[in-house]
């Protein structure tokens, strides 16, 4: 079965603000760091225009494990989120509450 990025207007549209204004990006990404984590991995996937499918070959797994990885209440290895991290080029941190991480 092949599966398709879900690439809607709205997903467009947050991709190519990212690209161009700085100051929308830091705000989107800030916002996105109080998400849950399956939150995250969603709209990190979508904004990078990535289908499911593609982060499975990425990851040698099969699409209903990154299904799975999407949804509220999973619980998954540290390792696989390192994984996940490393496509989206980004790094997994420990936040202690009443902080803000401070883009570098």
């Amino acid at each position: 079965m092949k599966y398709k990025t879900q690439d809607s207007p709205l997903d467009r549209h947050i991709r190519e603000s990212i690209k161009k204004d700085p100051e929308y990006a830091e705000a989107f990404f800030e916002g996105l760091s109080d998400e849950p984590l399956h939150v995250q991995i969603t709209l990190l996937r979508r904004v990078y225009g990535i289908s499911q499918e593609e982060v499975a070959s990425q990851l040698h797994v099969k699409q209903s494990q990154i299904s799975r990885l999407e949804k509220k209440n999973s619980d998954h290895l540290l390792s696989t989120y390192q994984k996940l991290a490393k496509i989206f080029h980004s790094k997994i941190l420990v936040v202690p509450d009443n902080y803000k991480v401070v883009p570098g």
